[in-house]
């Protein structure tokens, strides 16, 4: 909408002036001015309908018509009574007898349209009239109302059209000077604009946080929340017109931003009580982003103007926050203090919401309530328990870390205290010396070693060769056996491992057969060589314990015993390139548990536990040594399949279906019955070019697995749409 003459002297020199003179005021404290000479305009009078106009000058600003019976007292210029679908009304009041320097009338808002005259004298102007009275929307701003210097006691009319559900002057309608007009504006959104900075602050802080956490969709949702409440408030706020003079613009930024809030709650509230409320929180969020979709096409394709879904959302928003306020008040006892306190924050924040729909809509007498403050809270209250949650991981690493830091000081001091014993017996025992050369032969050999049984292994090939020519005799223990020094064993000679799960435990034992012949002294020394290699042995084979542990860790989950999808994250690239470069297919299968959710709920999580369990030993047992079954995350698995094409695939997915179908669920002695799975299948012939979306294809093919019943198995298309 282009700027009519009368529009643009907010732009013109004066108002420059007079806004720099504002700002210096402000800063100095000399804010008095916004309160004097401040009239609010009463003795209003309405008429339905539209004037004629004789000679461009409408025939209702004329004197003849100053005391027609069809103008009716009003109190405020809104919600005129027996409106009976009309859209065009004229309101009038008279100006008092006073005196200004720069005199102006100031209304927060008009619904839609108006035309200001000051008796026959058009003076402001507001949207394009036009032959039949009406307009189009053309947005929500405050107005300023240039008056001549002759206003004292003279009739104001406004010419007001709207096809909304309200129509009139709406919030302040004053007369005062234009100096007090901008200060009133400043003073009016100076806290507005504090808070939308104050929640730029908090949306950059938790974008922050979202990239140093793994999790991070708490901070992200957070963020996003609080840029819709700042976006909101700057499109309320009545300074951000005094710098760029947009009002349609403004308003869209208004509304997207408010229609958009409850989409984060709903997304908070489903991160806090996923467990508790399933989906619908989901759903929740999911219903107001197609609404704002909706009001977007709509209104910018100029099928609904704007204005009119603000009713339309209220009213959806309320029977949302009734929902929201539904569960919390009825999980409330079975949450924990941080969910407590979100969910008192949220309840803040409804309370605040309705307070302010029932002031928007006229239900009680009109007030700038600070709906800003009441998400103010609720962001705040959710920055104060992220960064606690955050804080107690860190002091969690930071405990884990110091942990492994003493570990390794006390493993440094062994190994300190080993070499000074040797330093010192050196030049004594050239026996012992021999076995020391030897000794650090095998710990060289052991140091490499990929796992704990590999190194047992090993000392029991070489061991003998330390001590030789005396005859060993060495026993090494299976590492799945009661290894406890409890467990049983005679052996003199005990090598034992430092385990992070149970502690120390003995791993090996060695006798020596016959060293009757040798001295008492030579026997001593063999003794004490004995008792170093020990510890040296224990040392190095604590390290290979610690580290097949610490690599078991990485790759290997913890409830099933297969690998996690770190492992085939890293398998799935490497296998790929093999395949790519081989040219010879592969095959991959992701697989989800049907119903896992309601086999929980009825049995409980342990027996879900124990159920996933089941089924991964199924797997296990029922792919090649070559194929890699990985547990994806929650009930789904995933199956890579080097050189097998999709036929291969597909008889062994078969077949998998089968097998966990006919294999009851026993817990605790009690029949649980059986499950199914559902699977989804992508593949690689081993031609043209490896496809990028081997995953997402088999992901797809899974959903329609899902979607056809369950229990069955899908085939991904050679390019997935």
């Amino acid at each position: 909408m282009s700027d009519t003459p009368i529009q643009k002297n907010l732009l013109s020199g004066r108002f420059a002036r007079l806004l720099l003179l504002a700002f210096l005021a402000m800063s100095q404290g000399l804010v008095f001015a916004a309160a004097s000479l401040q009239y609010d305009l009463q003795d209003w009078q309405y008429r339905w309908g539209d004037s004629p106009f004789i000679e461009g000058q409408p025939e209702w600003t004329m004197p003849d018509q100053l005391n027609h019976t069809d103008w009716q007292t009003i109190a405020q210029p809104l919600y005129p009574p027996d409106r009976q679908d009309r859209h065009n009304i004229w309101y009038r009041t008279t100006l008092p007898d006073i005196r200004m320097i720069d005199p102006v009338v100031f209304v927060s808002s008009i619904n839609l349209i108006a035309e200001v005259y000051l008796d026959q004298q058009l003076v402001y102007r507001f949207g394009e009239f036009d032959a039949e009275g009406k307009g189009d929307y053309a947005g929500w701003p405050w107005h300023i109302i240039g008056l001549p210097d002759d206003f004292a006691g003279r009739t104001l009319y406004f010419r007001v059209y709207s096809d909304y559900t309200d129509i009139g002057l709406w919030g302040e309608k004053k007369l005062l000077e234009r100096s007090s007009a901008f200060l009133n504006i400043l003073n009016n959104s100076h806290s507005d604009l504090i808070i939308a900075a104050f929640f730029f602050f908090i949306a950059l802080l938790a974008f922050a946080f979202s990239v140093m956490r793994g999790d991070n969709r708490e901070f992200i949702y957070l963020g996003l929340f609080s840029l819709a409440s700042a976006g909101n408030l700057l499109g309320e706020s009545q300074a951000l017109q005094l710098l760029i003079y947009a009002p349609l613009a403004k308003t869209y930024l208004a509304a997207i931003s408010y229609f958009s809030i409850p989409i984060f709650i709903a997304l908070i509230l489903n991160y806090w009580l996923a467990e508790k409320t399933g989906k619908l929180m989901l759903r929740i969020a999911q219903m107001h982003i197609a609404y704002v979709l909706l009001c977007l096409m709509l209104s910018l394709l100029g099928i609904w103007h704007l204005a009119f879904f603000y009713p339309v959302f209220d009213v959806l928003f309320i029977i949302t926050l009734m929902i929201m306020a539904w569960f919390c008040i009825h999980y409330f006892t079975a949450m924990n203090t941080e969910q407590r306190m979100v969910m008192g924050a949220f309840g803040i924040y409804a309370v605040f919401f309705l307070i302010d729909m029932v002031v928007a809509h006229g239900l009680v007498p009109w007030f700038n309530f600070p709906l800003a403050y009441g998400g103010l809270i609720f962001a705040l209250v959710l920055v104060i328990i992220s960064l606690r949650q955050y804080r107690q991981t860190q002091q969690a690493l930071g405990d884990l870390n110091l942990l492994l830091e003493q570990r390794v000081t006390e493993r440094t001091a062994s190994l300190q205290n080993y070499v000074e014993l040797e330093q010192q017996r050196a030049n004594q025992l050239a026996l012992v010396n021999e076995f020391s050369l030897r000794l650090e032969t095998l710990i060289s050999r052991l140091q490499p070693s990929q796992s704990l049984q590999e190194a047992g292994n090993i000392i029991c090939q070489d061991l003998h060769k330390v001590f030789a020519p005396i005859q060993l005799q060495v026993t090494l223990f299976n590492e799945f056996a009661d290894l406890s020094p409890s467990a049983g064993m005679n052996n003199k000679y005990l090598i034992d491992i430092e385990d992070l799960q149970f502690g120390k435990q003995t791993f090996i034992t060695f006798d020596l057969l016959d060293i009757s012949a040798e001295t008492l002294e030579t026997r001593q020394s063999i003794e004490q060589f004995i008792s170093r290699a020990i510890d040296r042995l224990s040392v190095t084979l604590s390290g290979v314990k610690l580290r097949e542990q610490l690599h078991v860790m990485s790759f290997e989950d913890a409830l099933t015993g297969l690998k996690n999808r770190r492992f085939f994250d890293e398998a799935l690239q490497r296998e790929l390139h093999l395949a790519e470069r081989h040219q010879q297919a592969i095959s991959l299968l992701i697989c989800d548990i049907d119903h896992f959710k309601q086999f929980n709920d009825l049995h409980g999580h342990e027996a879900g536990d124990m159920a996933l369990r089941a089924v991964a030993s199924l797997m296990l047992e029922h792919f090649r040594e070559t194929d890699i079954p990985c547990r994806y995350g929650g009930e789904e698995f995933v199956v890579l399949m080097p050189s097998a094409n999709v036929e291969d695939a597909l008889e062994r997915a078969k077949s998998l279906l089968e097998k966990i179908a006919s294999n009851p669920i026993v817990y605790q002695q009690n029949d649980l019955g059986r499950l199914t799975i559902s699977i989804g299948i992508s593949s690689w012939d081993g031609k043209d070019k490896i496809p990028d979306l081997l995953v997402q294809y088999a992901d797809k093919a899974l959903y329609r697995a899902k979607q056809a019943g369950r229990n069955r198995v899908e085939v991904a298309a050679r390019s997935e749409p």
